[in-house]
C-alpha cells in the first residue's frame, strides 16, 4: 500500500502513479493512501488505483498514523511503501505501532542531506524500523549512506516516464505562447524552488540572447519564487522576452515548442523531466547536479555543464544552436534510451524484486547489495 501526503502533483507523485498502475496491471493488490482533497488523490483515482482519502497533518499525525494501518490490515497489506519524507514517519509509525510483521519501504527521491533541518532529528527514522529504500540514482543512495543507512538495505530504481506520451506529439503554436515563428527557444520545466535554481538559467540565457538576439525563454512551473524571477528578468532585461506559463498539464506540447531545454538545478536526486523531454527528441543541457548524468549520459544524449556557472550552462546552450545537427544527434541518442530504459514496466518489475526480498527477509548482511539497473 502506497503512502503520500503531498497535497499537489509533482514529479514523485507521478512515479507512483506509474508503479501503483504497473503493479495492478501484474494483479498485484494495490491502494494508496493520499492526502484528502489532494490532486494526486483525484489523479489516482481517474486511473483506477484504488484510493484512500486520509486528512495527513505532517508526519508526526498518530492519528493518521493510526488509520494508515487500519486501512492497510483490512486490505491484508504486508508491504507500506513511503514516497516522502513525511509519508516515511507515518509509515514507520503505523507499522511499529499497530502492524510490527509489515515491511516499510521507503522511497528517496531528493538529493538533500538526511536531517539537515530540525537539528538532525529527522535523521533518527532513517536508521530505525525501514526494511529497504528505493534510492532514484546513485547520488540519493550516497546521501543515505552518508545518514548512517547501511548499503545492503537500499536499492537504486531509477525514475521513469512513458515515452509514448511524448512521441509524435502536435507541439503548441508558438504564437499561443506569444513568441515569433523564427525565435530561439530555450525551455524549461520545473517548479519555482531555489534548488532548481532558475537565476542561473535566467542569467544563462542573458548571454544567448546577447549572442542570439531572437532567443525567447519559456519556464513551465510554478512556486514560490515566481515573483522574485520576475523581479531578475526585469533587472536583466530579458522580461519582454520571458514567458512564465505556470503550472500546466499539456507538458508534450510545450516541450515541442523548445529549440533546447535546459536545467539549471543546483541539486537534483534524478529529475524525471529530463527523461520526457528526452523521449519528446529535445536536445538537453543540464548542470551536474545530483543523479543528472544517470538521465542525461555527457556528450552522448546531452550536454552537461557544472552547476552555478551561468556562462557554462549558456555556452552548452550556444553549442546545440551553432549545431543543430550535433542537437538532433545527441536528442535522437537520449529518446532511444529512455524508451528502452526508462518505463514503467521497468520501474514495476524493478521495485517488485525489491518487495519480494523484503517479504523473504533478503534485504541485510548477508544478502547482496542492493542492485543497479542498466
Amino acid at each position: 500500500m502506497h503512502v503520500d501526503e503531498q497535497s499537489g502533483w509533482r514529479g514523485g507523485e507521478q512515479q507512483m502513479l506509474y508503479l501503483a498502475r504497473g503493479l495492478a496491471r501484474r494483479c498485484v493488490p494495490t491502494a494508496a493512501v493520499l492526502q484528502r482533497g489532494g490532486v494526486a488523490a483525484r489523479r489516482a483515482g481517474e486511473a483506477g488505483v484504488r484510493v484512500h482519502q486520509l486528512a495527513m497533518r505532517g508526519e508526526w499525525d498518530l492519528r493518521a498514523a493510526y488509520r494508515i494501518a487500519r486501512i492497510a490490515r483490512e486490505g491484508r497489506f504486508n508491504i507500506l511503501h513511503s514516497h516522502t519524507a513525511h509519508a516515511h514517519t507515518l509509515a514507520l509509525v503505523a507499522a511499529r505501532l499497530w502492524m510490527p510483521k509489515c515491511r516499510v519501504v521507503a522511497h528517496r527521491r531528493i538529493e538533500f542531506a538526511v536531517g539537515r533541518r530540525m537539528l538532525g532529528l529527522g535523521r533518527l527514522k532513517y536508521l530505525f524500523g525501514t526494511t529497504a529504500y528505493v534510492a532514484i540514482s546513485n547520488r540519493v543512495k550516497e546521501t543515505l549512506t552518508a545518514a548512517g543507512v547501511p548499503e545492503w538495505r537500499i536499492f537504486v530504481v531509477r525514475s521513469v516516464t512513458e515515452p509514448e506520451r511524448f512521441a509524435d506529439v502536435a507541439p503548441i503554436p508558438r504564437a499561443e505562447l506569444g513568441i515569433p515563428q523564427d525565435a530561439f527557444v530555450v525551455g524549461n520545466i520545473g517548479a519555482l524552488v531555489s534548488h532548481k535554481d532558475h537565476r542561473t538559467l535566467l542569467e544563462a540565457c542573458r548571454v544567448v540572447r546577447d549572442a542570439l538576439p531572437q532567443t525567447w525563454v519559456v519556464i513551465v512551473g510554478e512556486g514560490p519564487l515566481r515573483q522574485t524571477l520576475m523581479d531578475k528578468a526585469r533587472r536583466l532585461h530579458l522580461d519582454d522576452r520571458l514567458v512564465m506559463t505556470g503550472f500546466r498539464w499539456d507538458v508534450p506540447r510545450l516541450i515541442g515548442a523548445f529549440d533546447v531545454f535546459a536545467l539549471g538545478s543546483s541539486e537534483e536526486g534524478l529529475c524525471s523531466t529530463l527523461l520526457e523531454v528526452a523521449a519528446a527528441g529535445c536536445p538537453i543541457v543540464a548542470t551536474d547536479a545530483g543523479g543528472v548524468r544517470e538521465a542525461v549520459l555527457p556528450d552522448r544524449t546531452g550536454l552537461v555543464v557544472p552547476i552555478r556557472s551561468p556562462r557554462a550552462l549558456a555556452k552548452g546552450i550556444l553549442t546545440f544552436a551553432e549545431d543543430p545537427a550535433l542537437a538532433r544527434r545527441m536528442a535522437a541518442r537520449g529518446r532511444e534510451r529512455v524508451r528502452s530504459r526508462f518505463t514503467p514496466d521497468v520501474l514495476t518489475e524493478q521495485t517488485l524484486a525489491v518487495y519480494r526480498r523484503a517479504l523473504r527477509g533478503e534485504v541485510g548482511r548477508r544478502w547482496p547489495v542492493g542492485f543497479l539497473p542498466e
